[in-house]
């Protein structure tokens, strides 16, 4: 699945729409920069997970009773899944927590696991609970969510976003460009983009997705409240 279309690509189109101020000023391109760093963010985001933005590294040793495993995955977004072998067979780890207490009784390493620590180096803590017995030789299979890289240039592509989805992020940057304009029209185009990404997103609860868009709505570049985004993302998926 390609990612071709360019940044460029999308703000030409997207300046048919606007009537009032370009898309691009100057030689700093914004605020088409920040808009498409803003959608491509949210696409990638949680709680969205795409077979084509995920990583699943080689699995990691366990040893008892260490807690805490520091790993260098440089381009980590959020932890998606976690599963643990003790050599003959293989659990997917019960709960995905934001970070866990430190904890002094052992057993198998299955319950919980947190990516407890972000140094922003690259380096990530995760923290298992409970910390592994003295039985099984225990490793951890991580499978994490790549974090966005930026935009910088308008020659730049929405890598790693493929072409059949760029209806999403079209939709997404052009909503917000007419919203930078105050035009009423952002409202139709914004509406369009949530319907699109939670219609490729069927497996997310209700609570997801109002996380969501609140989340959405907290950009601060939206028109109306947050009741209305959700009433405009359900009759989105008609169009």
């Amino acid at each position: 699945m390609a990612s071709t279309i360019t940044l460029l690509n999308t703000v030409t189109w997207a300046e048919g729409y606007v009537y009032s101020q370009p898309v691009r000023l100057g030689s700093a391109n914004e605020p088409a920069i920040t808009i498409s760093n803003i959608v491509k963010q949210a696409m990638l985001g949680p709680p969205f997970c795409w077979r084509w933005n995920r990583a699943m590294p080689t699995a990691f040793a366990l040893t008892s009773p260490t807690q805490d495993y520091s790993k260098a995955y440089a381009d980590f977004g959020f932890l998606e899944k976690a599963w643990v072998s003790d050599g003959t067979n293989v659990k997917e780890v019960a709960e995905i927590a934001e970070a866990l207490s430190q904890e002094t009784v052992l057993g198998r390493p299955d319950q919980q696991i947190a990516a407890q620590l972000d140094d922003n180096a690259g380096n990530i803590t995760f923290r298992v609970k409970p910390p592994p017995n003295a039985g099984p030789s225990y490793t951890m299979q991580v499978a994490y969510q790549k974090k966005a890289a930026l935009i910088a240039a308008l020659a730049t592509t929405w890598t790693p976003i493929p072409d059949e989805l760029s209806y999403i992020y079209q939709f997404g940057f052009l909503g917000m460009a007419l919203a930078f304009e105050k035009d009423p029209r952002a409202q139709i185009y914004d509406s369009r983009f949530i319907a699109h990404l939670l219609g490729c997103q069927s497996g997310l609860s209700e609570m997801q997705k109002n996380i969501f868009l609140d989340k959405w709505l907290a950009t601060g570049l939206q028109i109306g409240t947050a009741n209305q985004r959700a009433q405009m993302g359900v009759q989105g998926r008609a169009q």
